[in-house]
């Protein structure tokens, strides 16, 4: 814990542990590194989807059921705690992640890394709730190797 009392995040042990074995078997450094970590990692996030498709469904429901309640009162707009607090959690372990792989691989962000958290998980969520819908695994690969290869692009070498 850090002085303020709030939790350092840090990634799921589950991706955090995939990305420390690649990064042990790297034979570079830098974007190349960089994009062997990231995909190590999000290949480590999928069996969490596909173990447990009904958490996430209720995941977004529960989600969509707090945004309902917030927009059926335009005038009393308010944000939803456990919501915010949920998302914020995820944030910050998608930081944790992304520092972790930039870390390893010896490369630097050229963007904030919380607004890449931000639109890394944006595309995830929407990603997954496609196969939720579609159970087409074959287009999520290829989205996640997208993510991949654009969140790349977004470091560079130190």
């Amino acid at each position: 814990m850090s002085a303020s009392r709030e939790v350092i995040a840090r990634p799921r042990p589950s991706i955090e542990i995939a990305v420390e074995k690649a990064a042990e078997a790297l034979d570079c450094t830098g974007t190349r590194a960089l994009r062997v970590l990231l995909h190590a990692g999000v290949s480590a996030f999928w069996p969490s989807i596909t173990d447990a498709p009904e958490k996430q469904i209720r995941g977004y429901e529960s989600t969509i059921a707090a945004l309902r309640r917030r927009w059926e009162n335009r005038g009393s707009c308010f944000s939803d705690p456990a919501i915010t607090a949920r998302f914020r959690d995820m944030d910050a372990e998608a930081v944790a992640f992304l520092n972790l792989c930039a870390e390893r691989s010896a490369t630097q962000w050229l963007e904030p890394v919380d607004s890449i958290a931000a639109y890394s998980l944006s595309v995830m969520q929407g990603a997954v709730l496609r196969w939720l819908a579609t159970n087409d695994e074959e287009t999520l690969l290829v989205v996640f190797d997208d993510l991949v290869t654009c969140l790349s692009a977004k470091a560079v070498d130190r």
